[in-house]
């Protein structure tokens, strides 16, 4: 839940306070985690793992994606990459995206003009965020 992520991100190695959700996989399954989902991998030594990362938008979780990358600037100890040095790449482009989308009427695809301010609202305050670290290199 949202208040369970917030708890956990204030202290991420110390926090208990939740049930704990498991898959097992067998060898040839693969799983998806929409971004922002706190997971934890183990792997039996004996067997060889394959493991892909990436960043998946959805189009119709804009604004969610941009809620996932403002927790992690805020609490940088929630994720094991340094988030800071792209964020305002990352941002900046898919804001682009998301005008284009909006200019061609696929507003409704983008989660409705809701979801659309609130993309702009957040971009705002993570641009503020990272502003200090781009003027430092």
């Amino acid at each position: 839940t949202e208040k369970e992520k917030s708890r956990w991100s204030a202290d991420p190695l110390n926090y208990t306070g939740t049930k704990l959700r498991y898959v097992i996989l067998n060898p040839g399954q693969t799983t998806y985690f929409e971004p922002g989902t706190i997971h934890f991998v183990f792997r039996h030594p004996m067997h060889q793992t394959v493991m892909l990362g990436g960043h998946v938008l959805r189009w119709s979780r804009v604004d969610s994606w941009m809620k996932t990358v403002l927790s992690q600037l805020r609490f940088p100890n929630t994720t094991n990459e340094d988030v800071l040095p792209t964020a305002a790449v990352y941002v900046e482009t898919v804001a682009k995206l998301v005008l284009d989308r909006e200019q061609q009427g696929s507003v409704e695809e983008l989660g409705g003009k809701t979801a659309i301010e609130n993309f702009f609202r957040l971009k705002k305050v993570i641009l503020l965020l990272t502003m200090s670290y781009q003027l430092r290199y």
